[in-house]
């Protein structure tokens, strides 16, 4: 067999693919989520970061919203998104006709720098009056503010419900 037909064949077998998650996948997709946000655990209060986890983890509510997809290489399952066709169902905030995620979402907090960074990069902006306070959200009142920071990419500017200046 040729090499060039070798090399082919063994990044097809480990290509990632993107499918939908079925429910058997959720333990696998829970240990994802666990690993990816275990880094911002002491950045906020427990009380904070608990439930917010939960939140995260309760793919449960998720598929009842939107569509689970996974990202599986070899078998494996190595990555997560979720897609909300109208973001209303997160009750974030957001204004019907806006599409968003979990995971990969427009939202990210604000002790997330990596995200942040990920989020500027790719050309994301800013949208503050989508913000709100995780503490207040998770009932955890008074305890110092937690920012969910808003990020927004106008894939269709004519159609978007925000000024276009911020889609230029």
């Amino acid at each position: 067999m040729p090499v060039s037909d070798t090399a082919v064949a063994a990044r097809r077998a480990s290509a990632p693919l993107v499918r939908d998650a079925v429910p058997a996948d959720y333990p696998a997709i829970r240990e994802v989520l666990i690993a990816a946000y275990r880094q911002y655990a002491d950045l906020i209060s427990l009380d904070i970061f608990s439930p917010y986890l939960a939140d995260v983890l309760d793919l449960d509510k998720h598929a009842r919203h939107g569509r689970l997809l996974v990202v599986e290489v070899d078998g494996w399952i190595c990555g997560f998104g979720a897609f909300y066709p109208d973001t209303t169902v997160q009750d974030v905030g957001f204004p019907a006709g806006w599409a968003g995620g979990r995971v990969f979402a427009f939202h990210t907090a604000s002790f997330m720098t990596g995200a942040i960074a990920l989020y500027d990069r790719l050309g994301y902006r800013r949208a503050p009056e989508f913000d709100f306070d995780m503490a207040a959200r998770y009932s955890r009142f008074g305890a110092a503010p937690v920012m969910s920071i808003t990020y927004l990419r106008c894939l269709d500017p004519a159609r978007a419900r925000v000024p276009a200046s911020r889609c230029a």
